[in-house]
This record gives C-alpha cells, structure tokens and sequence, in this order.
C-alpha cells in the first residue's frame, strides 16, 4: 500500500493496520526544468527512539553516512546524490 504526503500532511500508519511490523520509508524527486534545473539532494534520515521518547546515542540516527542502526531494525538502502531515475530515490526500511 503507497501514500503520497504533500508538506504537512499527517498519517496515523497503525489505525488501519494494527498489526503493521514492517515499514518502506522511500523519497523521490526530480529537479524542477522551469525553474532553472539546479541540482539538489535530498537526504532520508531515521531516528530510533528509546522507550522514553528519546535517541540515546548518535547511533540511533540512520542516514547516509551511518546506513544501518546497531539493532538491524533500521536500514538506509543508499544515498542518491542526483534523484535521477524513476521511482524512489532513496529508501528507508
């Protein structure tokens, strides 16, 4: 099942899947041709949360330069540098 979220938009994933274990996390983009055709990045990132609320070390935040966290409940699949291609970019699982 796909959702597409727009800036601000919310989306309780449990309420309809109460059993929900597993999650795909991915990012796409393209750069914008009529508004000049910069390059950009953009970067996908996780944090894992003690039972507290809280990250408990820098381990606990997966991005591109620390892809998957110490539990292996969380994986960055790769950073792209360009957002060419189709689909998504990059992937958090």
């Amino acid at each position: 099942m796909g959702i597409s979220l727009k800036k601000g938009q919310k989306v309780d994933l449990t309420k309809g899947n109460p059993g929900l274990k597993n999650l795909l996390i991915g990012l796409g983009w393209d750069t914008n041709k009529y508004d000049g055709g910069h390059a950009f990045d953009l970067d996908a990132a996780a944090f894992a949360l003690g039972e507290d609320g809280k990250v408990q070390s820098e381990q606990d935040f997966v991005f591109f330069n620390n892809l998957k966290h110490s539990s292996g409940s969380i994986a960055h699949l790769g950073d792209n540098l360009t957002g060419d291609g189709d689909g998504d970019d990059e992937q958090i699982t």
